[in-house]
């Protein structure tokens, strides 16, 4: 008759090639997984060590560490001595290469160290005009606001949101005045009415 297992037919069998694939690729995945782990926790207990170390020597010099973003904001400090008015003469062609490099040593590093405390206070009034100005938050609102005062100049558009949200617009005074009259004279000529036909039926 037949031979063979009949089980290996079955899509669930675990000697079938496309299940064994299987396997391996999710036990792939999981070992993958534990690897991204294990270094997820090795680099929380980096830092975690790196902030009890801070504390520590917080505690023993009583300074406290700020914790503020201006590091984000001052310019890179520079090893060499030349300030920015001596850059840009060379840049200008006005000073020569040979001049800088060949300067007093003594002056450098006493100018060098000055302006390493200089570029580290870069920020001057200057740099937060710029930084507001430049700010992308800042150019957000800008639009914003642009976008509402077009909105607001432009009549049309506004009736038109205005009717779309169930809003009446508001009439002038000269339209409020005119609705008013014929109101009124509506209610003349009704009262009128009223008393012709009562005249009328009077005489009869």
């Amino acid at each position: 008759m037949g031979g063979g297992d009949l089980n290996m037919k079955k899509s669930w069998h675990p000697l079938l090639m496309k299940n064994q694939e299987r396997v391996w690729l999710e036990e792939k995945k999981a070992s993958e997984e534990r690897k991204k782990l294990d270094q997820l926790r090795k680099e929380k207990e980096e830092e975690r060590q790196l902030q009890e170390l801070q504390r520590l020597q917080e505690e023993q010099t009583g300074r406290k560490r700020s914790e503020k973003l201006d590091w984000m904001y001052s310019t890179p400090a520079s090893g060499s001595g030349q300030n920015a008015n001596e850059l840009e003469d060379y840049l200008l062609g006005k000073k020569r290469v040979d001049k800088i490099l060949t300067g007093d040593e003594n002056d450098k590093l006493g100018a060098s160290h000055k302006n390493f405390i200089a570029i580290q206070n870069a920020n001057n009034i200057r740099d937060v005009a710029a930084k507001v100005r430049e700010d992308p938050l800042f150019a957000i609102k800008q639009q914003e606001q642009a976008a509402y005062q077009a909105l607001m100049t432009n009549p049309l558009r506004l009736k038109e949101m205005q009717e779309r949200n169930g809003i009446k617009p508001r009439k002038d005074k000269k339209a409020r005045k005119e609705e008013k009259k014929r109101l009124k004279e509506e209610k003349r000529r009704i009262v009128d009415d009223d008393h012709r036909d009562e005249r009328h039926h009077r005489r009869r």
